[in-house]
């Protein structure tokens, strides 16, 4: 043992004194410096990838060499020389060290061709993932200029034909038509949607006529890849779309990706009438309205009027009473009755279109049946996994069903194949925030009012967003920016709130009155109008505004569920405890079915143990604390993650006469951010609570984070702005 530690010691003194060690480190460190800048730098020159791949291989290669050298020779004021044995005993340490050396030798080179060999299947297989197009929206050069919606339809039904390639990547149409009439440069546009090609065209139209140029352009370098014209009567437009996506394929080489390619595009046997109109209704259609969606449901009706076989036009009519529901007036159940015919009728017409599945999965989500909208959206994305819609409506369902940390892969696959769909980074925006990763969710919202600085519900998520985790003051600032922006109910509906959390009632209340009577009377300002009579202790104005019983008790609209939950809280505000807990039977019931978030089927809970408690119904208020608490352990199992839902736990604990272990969760609530204590203070199950002594040390700072934060808001610049000539008797 001893003869070898020796061996060892020589050998390595050995090293030592022909200096290998000092330059295998100096090597090591300036190849990892060398790799670096490259891995930075080559492709922001757009240095092709294989260049990189050289770079660490030379690396790689170099190691062995440079030790080699560093043994034999050395670096003398007389220049470079043989290095001199070290005397006794190292013809020894030599022949172990060379032995070393060509382990060290024989392992580097075994890793680079492992390295290599990997790299090239990454390499193959990044070649696969990387074939990826966003097709433009065509320009209309018809010489009228009234067939916009003709050349926009071309490009979806191109786009839609490329979509059905195998391994083929396609930017989804709201991320593509995002770039109309916008003079953007190819290479800007192939970075923001991450493809490497560009395809963009032109559509002349004049009578049976129609002239369509395009061109394919690679977004590396902005050249050409192919482009051609193509002349025919608008009845063989379905060949057309046909003949340019097949050139489209050939000029990518996706026999990289395959041999099996699937193309899909509209049966030639369509009336060309029937497709023209299903092409304008989709343009009014994507522009999300009611007035649109009214006129696209117009267009759709005599689409399939004229052609009764045309399974996309159903798809088209079954899609916009699903959409009517949120954007118009029409109810759930109303809008679910409508669409289930046109949705059975595509299904029978063509049982392989992914649009068919995706709409039944809509409908059915609607319609409450998880496991039906789950069955069918899967079956969607499976026809067509390129379709954005289908894998942001099954993130809805399975954020309903298993919560938000199931959602996230499929928001995720959505957003990248339409990254600047706003409704999908809303989507986003939401569950990142209900994750708890708070940073990343405000990062998605600001980009969504980046793009498009006028959406009202941009600014409703952000400023929820910011209120969620205690940034009133932000929340408050970003919801005016949006009443001064739109004047949209739902940017003042966050602004009152805003207003409430922060005490100033005052400013909440004169925010109400600015907004005139119209945007008063949304039924998206009613919570909020309901509070402003709370703080102001006006119940019977509140009982007037809710109106419960005019509501057909048939109807089960978010809308329906809101009046009866306010109803409800009114009732038990004002003494009315049997009323309020009967409402409030019924109400979680029907919550559980439209699938409220947790937080607020805990305030649900809270609210009807209360009104148990106050009835002496101790055994039912018992059974209710326990069912919040035990969705409290289910929501942080399944991803949720706010303070909110540690405050409502905190009020159940509190109504379960376990006060320590209240306290202790609202203190954790606080420290994960919650702002929330003037809320509190309206709310009958906890107005008592937060009054007690204990409970006011632990808040006092709260109260005194939140003054500060209203002091920074101060009062925010609504009267006199351009808000003012929407006011009543203004012109």
């Amino acid at each position: 043992m001893e003869q070898h530690e020796s061996l060892f010691s020589r050998t390595l003194a050995d090293l030592r004194r022909r200096r290998v060690l000092r330059v295998a480190a100096a090597y090591g460190v300036v190849a990892w410096l060398v790799i670096e800048v490259a891995s930075v730098v080559f492709p922001a020159l757009h240095v092709p990838d294989w260049a990189l791949t050289v770079v660490v291989s030379l690396g790689l290669a170099g190691f062995p060499l440079v030790l080699l050298l560093a043994w034999v020779f050395d670096i003398t004021p007389d220049g470079v020389v043989k290095t001199e044995p070290a005397g006794e005993g190292s013809a020894e340490v030599q022949r172990v060290a060379r032995r070393g050396i060509d382990f060290v030798i024989i392992g580097v080179l075994v890793a680079i061709i492992g390295y290599l060999v990997f790299d090239q299947n990454l390499l193959q297989s990044a070649q696969v993932r990387q074939q990826s197009i966003a097709v433009l929206p065509f320009v209309d050069l018809s010489q009228e200029g009234d067939n916009e919606y003709f050349s926009d339809g071309i490009s979806e039904e191109l786009l839609n034909s490329l979509v059905s390639v195998d391994g083929l990547r396609v930017a989804a149409r709201t991320s593509s038509f995002a770039f109309k009439n916008r003079n953007e440069d190819v290479r800007s546009i192939g970075q923001q949607l991450n493809v490497n090609t560009v395809l963009e065209g032109s559509v002349r139209r004049s009578g049976d006529q129609v002239r369509i140029t395009a061109q394919l352009i690679s977004v590396d370098d902005g050249f050409h890849l192919w482009s051609s014209t193509y002349d025919r009567r608008l009845d063989d437009i379905f060949s057309i779309q046909a003949e340019i996506a097949q050139s489209i394929v050939d000029a990518l080489k996706l026999e990289l990706i395959g041999d099996h390619q699937r193309m899909g595009s509209v049966s030639a046997d369509v009336d060309i009438r029937a497709y023209d109109l299903y092409l304008l209704g989709r343009h009014h259609w994507h522009q999300r309205t009611e007035e649109s969606l009214n006129r696209a449901l117009e267009l759709f009706q005599q689409a399939v009027a004229i052609d009764e076989t045309f399974a996309l036009a159903y798809t088209g009519l079954a899609d916009t009473y699903l959409l009517l529901d949120g954007y118009g007036d029409l109810s759930s159940e109303d809008a679910a009755s409508r669409a289930e015919l046109p949705v059975a009728r595509a299904l029978a017409l063509d049982d392989q279109l992914a649009e068919a599945y995706a709409s039944l999965g809509l409908l059915r989500l609607n319609q409450s049946d998880l496991a039906g909208a789950e069955l069918a959206l899967r079956k969607a994305v499976d026809l067509n996994p390129n379709y954005s819609m289908a894998h942001m409506w099954l993130g809805l369902t399975l954020d309903w069903s298993q919560g938000p940390n199931a959602a996230l892969a499929e928001f995720s696959r959505a957003m990248e194949l339409d990254p600047l769909h706003p409704v999908i980074r809303q989507n986003m925006a939401k569950t990142l925030g209900a994750t708890g990763h708070y940073e990343q969710a405000v990062a998605q919202a600001q980009v969504i009012l980046d793009s498009d600085p006028g959406q009202d519900s941009a600014y409703y998520g952000l400023a929820e967003l910011y209120a969620r985790f205690g940034k009133l003051d932000q929340s408050a600032m970003t919801a005016s920016r949006g009443v001064m922006a739109n004047e949209g109910p739902l940017s003042y509906a966050a602004l009152v709130m805003s207003l409430i959390k922060l005490g100033d009632v005052a400013q909440a209340q004169a925010t109400l009155e600015r907004a005139g009577q119209q945007l008063a009377d949304s039924e998206k300002l009613l919570g909020a109008r309901i509070l402003v009579r709370y703080a102001n202790d006006d119940l019977a104005a509140a009982d007037n505004m809710l109106e419960i019983e005019s509501i057909d008790p048939e109807m089960r609209d978010w809308s329906d569920i809101e009046r009866t939950y306010w109803a409800a809280m009114t009732d038990l505000k004002a003494g009315r405890y049997q009323s309020g807990v009967a409402r409030l039977q019924d109400l979680s019931a029907r919550a559980r079915e439209k699938g409220v978030p947790p937080e607020e089927s805990m305030i649900l809970a809270s609210a009807l143990a209360y009104g148990q408690l106050a009835i002496g119904d101790q055994a039912a208020a018992s059974d209710t604390i326990r069912a919040g608490l035990a969705q409290a352990e289910r929501a942080a199992s399944t991803g949720w993650d706010i303070p909110q839902i540690d405050a409502m736990a905190a009020v159940l604990l509190h109504l379960d006469g376990r006060e320590d272990e209240a306290r202790a969760r609202l203190s954790t609530a606080v420290a994960e951010g919650w702002r929330d204590c003037y809320i509190f203070a309206l709310y009958p199950q906890t107005a008592d609570w937060i009054a007690q002594p204990e409970m006011q040390s632990l808040l006092d700072p709260v109260r005194r984070d939140v003054a500060a934060m209203r002091a920074e808001v101060g009062t925010l610049p609504i009267a006199g702005s351009r808000l003012a000539s929407s006011l009543p008797g203004s012109s």
